[in-house]
């Protein structure tokens, strides 16, 4: 249950990365379109791999809660700080690798904070408060599948009662032949 626990925090960790990057790179450079980013355009191919973790976290959710596992009770507070202390280090990460592969780009920590790098904090805090407030979310959605999976009734095998009734066989003809169960003769010498 563990597991299905950190699919559901990554996938709402990735989504929160991917929409940090790119609402600072939309505001700081005021572009219309991820194309217009420069350097930028590689965000577009992460979509997919996004969306199947996305997945992976909404089926983590329903794993979890019909498995009746308990969700962590973490305070909200204390859950808003982690997801926009994890945001923003990746953020810095991301934007790191990026100075050090695209030429001309400012390198060390003049590549954080060129070009309106501190708008990266304020959107960290936000969108770390919304993934705070889906976690809860969705453990709510968790602990509603795990009442209504234990409500429901499990079939299970009926109790034998009495003796067993003697099986009945079938009658074959006399004849082997007559159902194909024949033996086989040898095949032909070549």
């Amino acid at each position: 249950m563990r597991v299905a626990h950190n699919v559901r925090l990554g996938a709402i960790l990735a989504v929160g990365a991917f929409a940090l990057h790119q609402l600072h790179y939309l505001i700081v450079s005021g572009a219309s379109s991820p194309a217009e980013l420069a350097g930028h355009g590689y965000m577009t191919d992460l979509i997919a791999p996004i969306a199947v973790l996305v997945l992976a976290g909404a089926l983590a959710t329903l794993i979890r809660g019909t498995e009746g596992a308990a969700p962590p009770r973490a305070p909200l507070g204390r859950r808003i700080a982690l997801f926009s202390a994890g945001l923003l280090a990746i953020y810095v990460g991301q934007v790191s690798i990026e100075a050090l592969l695209t030429v001309g780009h400012p390198a060390g920590v003049a590549s954080v904070i060129a070009g309106g790098g501190w708008i990266a904090v304020p959107l960290a805090l936000v969108i770390g408060a919304s993934s705070a407030v889906l976690a809860r979310a969705l453990e709510a959605v968790e602990r509603a599948i795990a009442v209504v999976h234990a409500e429901r009734t499990r079939s299970r095998a009926p109790a034998v009662r009495g003796r067993p009734l003697a099986a009945r066989g079938l009658r074959l003809p006399s004849t082997p032949l007559a159902f194909g169960l024949a033996r086989r003769p040898p095949p032909a010498p070549a």
